[in-house]
């Protein structure tokens, strides 16, 4: 099991338990902060289950239709779970919250709500813990920080688990200061703030993962220091004696293209091949013009066998320099 599915598993499992918790606290108090974070877990379950779809539906190797197999797919299930926290999760709250700062309505049973809002606070501070442990691996891995890796990692899926569970602790805390606010003031319109504030935090998260998602879909290039390494393998080979047209694209969480026109080195690749070869013993063999051109076609032949052989150990190589460098194509020039 990967840390994206693992980190999206606990998530799930936690928010689902957490929005049951949440429905009980509404009913009891009415409160709309309250209401605010049931559509927030609602979004959060629905959210987690679409990234799952992803993760699944990505591993799918290619085929005739798509011969660079389905990494993106997770892109657009990570898009559409941004969107729906946007539309849903969002705008309802924000909603919702402006009616009850116009007209307040009385809450009751606000101490059960403070209860079970601050066992929702503990939980999902929780399963962050594990969403920021999945996105350090998986920085680690990607030679990132993690930072760097939330910004710009290929892998949206921990990082989504991330953002929304870290809105999640924040909406929580919202909702608890409102409700708490309108019990010890008796003004019901500190809860309509908290839900208010609820929304905007749903809309500016899912905003930035929807910006996230849109980059990962045009097929970004991987980091520069990821290129820098497969670059290396060819400015170092002593058959190489040009590099042009390079082109590296992002095929998914772990899967990168790598595209180069490579112009090789004709003289090295003929030492290379006449190091097996008697060179003197084929010379004497010669008996006039047409055993020399026979010998020339035949040379000619094996050069371009040499070169084919060169580009196959060059993307060996680039691939053992970076593992997630699945399709390379070199091209003679």
């Amino acid at each position: 099991m990967t840390t994206s599915t693992r980190a999206v598993g606990i998530a799930l499992v936690v928010d689902f338990v957490i929005g049951v918790a949440k429905v009980v606290a509404f009913l009891l108090t009415g409160s709309t902060s309250v209401m605010a974070e049931v559509l927030h877990s609602a979004a959060d379950v629905t959210n987690q289950s679409l990234l799952a779809i992803g993760i699944s539906r990505s591993r799918r190797g290619p085929d005739s239709d798509y011969p660079y197999g389905f990494g993106r797919s997770r892109y657009i299930w990570a898009l559409l779970s941004a969107t729906g926290v946007l539309f849903v999760g969002s705008g309802v709250s924000v909603v919702r919250g402006a009616q009850q700062l116009w007209a307040p309505e009385p809450l009751e049973h606000v101490a059960w709500g403070l209860i079970i809002l601050f066992g929702s606070l503990i939980a999902e501070g929780v399963s962050l813990g594990f969403g920021i442990s999945a996105v350090r691996e998986s920085a680690r891995r990607a030679d990132q920080s993690w930072w760097q890796y939330m910004r710009t990692g290929p892998d949206p899926m921990a990082v989504a688990v991330v953002l929304e569970d870290a809105s999640a602790v924040m909406g929580a805390g919202l909702a608890l200061a409102g409700l708490g606010l309108a019990a010890i003031t008796g003004n019901a319109a500190w809860d309509g703030a908290g839900s208010v504030g609820i929304g905007l935090l749903l809309g500016a998260s899912a905003a930035f993962l929807i910006n996230r998602n849109r980059r990962l879909l045009l097929g970004p290039a991987p980091p520069t220091e990821s290129v820098a390494r497969m670059v290396a393998v060819l400015e170092d080979s002593p058959v190489v004696a040009r590099i042009q047209d390079v082109k590296v694209s992002q095929l998914g969480a772990d899967a990168v293209r790598f595209k180069a026109e490579v112009t090789f080195d004709g003289s090295e690749v003929a030492r290379r091949l006449l190091v097996d070869k008697d060179v003197d013993l084929a010379w004497s063999a010669l008996r006039g013009p047409e055993d020399l051109e026979r010998l020339l076609v035949e040379f000619g032949g094996q050069i371009t066998d040499a070169i084919g052989d060169e580009v196959d150990r060059l993307e060996e190589q680039l691939t053992e320099a970076v593992p997630e460098a699945r399709h390379v194509d070199l091209e003679p020039d």
